[in-house]
């Protein structure tokens, strides 16, 4: 029934994400790293220039306290640093090399495991899959404010 989608949307997504938590700690545990420090050091990776607190904050969609806690305990670990700048939040973060061998590392096991979960699933179907997926987080927001 229609009234029973969202039920069932609700409860795939929270095993979904039940079980990527659980892939990433798994995984991660042996670095020391969390989830959040993970997905961090993973957009610096992709960013050779760095990125500044805010830009980490919007990519990461977690807010600047959680960011900025996260990229110091990635600083102590010796993983980022920062070049100088006024401002917190202007400075710019990069992986140290040491950072950049761990995310290296990383998305080689991301890489692994993104061939496993999609595993028989065609290139077409995984693309149609994040449109809607997609399509269907921007309908939730837009309800967000509607209902």
């Amino acid at each position: 029934m229609e009234q029973d989608r969202l039920d069932e949307f609700s409860a795939l997504m929270a095993n979904a994400s039940k079980s990527i938590t659980k892939l990433k700690n798994k995984y991660m545990s042996s670095y020391g790293l969390s989830s959040t420090h993970t997905m961090c050091i993973r957009k610096l990776y992709s960013a050779p220039n760095g990125l500044t607190r805010t830009q980490i904050s919007q990519k990461c969609e977690l807010d600047k306290s959680q960011i900025s806690r996260i990229i110091n305990e990635l600083s102590e670990k010796g993983y980022v640093w920062e070049g100088p700048a006024r401002s917190n939040y202007k400075k710019r973060v990069m992986l140290t090399d040491d950072g950049r061998r761990i995310a290296a590392e990383i998305n080689s096991i991301v890489l692994n495991i993104n061939k496993n979960v999609s595993g028989q699933i065609s290139q077409e179907d995984i693309t149609t899959f994040y449109k809607v997926f997609g399509e269907i987080c921007e309908n939730l927001k837009s309800s967000e404010d509607q209902c």
